[in-house]
């Protein structure tokens, strides 16, 4: 027995069609994402990995995170890269990160398609964030490629908490997160 990569339903060798989701097969290969090297990172890489649940509660009084995006691909220069962009999310319900897709009805909250997402390796719909009590978490969707926190490998569909400066990667696309506190 082998297990469909997309919906990980068991299956029988030489089956052409997963039952389930209807991918095809025989044509599916070995996909993951490889973790970028520190060097391309335009910002500082901490060494912890994936947290515990265990974590510090966040400020009650944090209402959206920021998101540093950059294409970290081996063709940028030193790390250096000119699509990098900041977007600051408000935190008021899950956050779906991917790409718009109109024809598959698709339409993730952060649309990466202008970081070049298709070319780097994102799924229509990548992972997501969201805020469970007093913690943040990320959760791989079932990604093709899957997802990475700070270099290790987050388990599709189940959500890790994250803390301040923690980094994403999608593909080849780095994330940076960070908290914000608006105080009125």
């Amino acid at each position: 027995m082998t297990q469909c990569p997309k919906c990980r339903s068991m299956y029988v060798a030489n089956t052409i069609f997963c039952a389930e989701c209807g991918v095809y097969l025989p044509e599916v290969k070995e996909l993951r994402t490889e973790p970028i090297d520190a060097d391309l990172i335009p910002w500082g890489v901490d060494s912890h990995a994936i947290h515990e649940a265990d974590t510090a509660p966040l400020d009650p009084e944090m209402r959206s995170i920021r998101l540093r995006i950059s294409n970290c691909s081996s063709e940028s220069t030193n790390g250096v890269d000119s699509q990098r962009r900041e977007l600051e999310i408000a935190l008021v319900r899950p956050i779906r990160l991917g790409r718009l897709d109109p024809k598959e009805g698709v339409y993730p909250e952060i649309d990466l398609t202008e970081d070049a997402a298709k070319e780097h390796g994102v799924s229509r719909e990548h992972a997501r964030i969201l805020r469970r009590g007093d913690a943040v978490e990320v959760e791989d969707l079932g990604s093709t490629n899957g997802t990475l926190l700070n270099g290790a490998p987050l388990p599709p569909y189940r959500p890790i908490s994250l803390q301040d400066g923690d980094q994403l990667q999608l593909g080849s696309l780095m994330v940076e997160v960070s908290f914000e506190v608006h105080r009125p």
